[in-house]
């Protein structure tokens, strides 16, 4: 099964040791440093090489099946983040009906690297299999993304997942309700790394999914701030148009109504 057959089936896909612990230290630390970066991953001097990086981009265009793939400046790290429910990032998420929990092929994927243990550890990442092609959040069995120090988790952003997930002590196997799992009593729960950081980053095709997505992101407030402070390097241009990665360049401040625009949604 290829990478793409795979996150087209599952919702999602896991790769195991894609950096090594050495460089997760290093990225870590660079988000320490960089912790008060506004913009997102590209535009950071110490954490552009992340998302320039070979093994990151082949992986996309690996699960995406194409040579040429989309980046619009969606990406950013989460220090210390909270959330726990489980939600969908798609556009439609709230739209039963909408074509994108109808496609397998929809092209929208997010790729997660949490920078502590999870294999051992609290508040990693949970997901529903198969959940992109329901619309329901409750739908699709529950799994725990215990993730060990280099993994990397890719999903659809129609993938129903949720963060920070606490794990029992006595039953690390079994993965609980994200809602369930936050009332048990501290004592029982595997203790969690601190400060909890993850990086994300989506890549795309160019296509009416990232085009009707960029319009959704252009309506939010977070993704507009992000857009506004994000200044790109010529070598980290470079770095991505050496690898076949188109970047959208069509964004116009002047054209969104800064008014107008909601408070909603993080990573997690």
């Amino acid at each position: 099964m290829t990478r793409k057959e795979e996150i087209d089936k599952r919702g999602y896909i896991i790769i195991k040791n894609v950096f090594s612990p050495e460089e997760i230290t290093e990225i870590r630390n660079n988000v320490i440093t960089d912790k008060d970066h506004k913009g997102d991953l590209l535009s950071s001097k110490l954490l552009s090489k992340v998302i320039t990086d070979s093994r990151i981009l082949t992986i996309f265009k690996e699960c995406l099946g194409q040579e040429e793939i989309f980046y619009f400046g969606d990406s950013s790290f989460s220090f210390n983040a909270g959330g726990t429910k489980f939600h969908k990032d798609s556009k439609d998420r709230e739209k039963k009906d909408s074509h994108e929990f109808k496609d397998k092929n929809y092209s929208l994927l997010r790729l997660g690297i949490y920078l502590q243990d999870h294999s051992q550890h609290s508040k990693g990442l949970s997901l529903r299999t198969d959940s992109h092609l329901e619309h329901s959040v409750k739908k699709g069995k529950i799994i725990n993304f215990k993730s060990e120090i280099g993994d990397i988790v890719i999903w659809k952003l129609t993938t129903t997942h949720a963060g920070n997930t606490e794990i029992v002590s006595f039953l690390p196997n079994v993965a609980f309700n994200p809602n369930i799992a936050k009332r048990f009593p501290e004592f029982i729960k595997l203790k969690s790394i601190e400060p909890r950081i993850a990086l994300f980053m989506c890549f795309g095709l160019e296509d009416e999914y990232s085009s009707a997505y960029i319009d959704y992101l252009k309506t939010r407030k977070y993704a507009v701030e992000r857009w506004q402070v994000s200044k790109y390097s010529d070598e980290a241009i470079k770095a991505m148009k050496d690898q076949n990665i188109k970047l959208y360049d069509s964004f116009d401040i002047n054209e969104i109504d800064l008014s107008s625009v909601r408070k909603r949604y993080k990573q997690v």
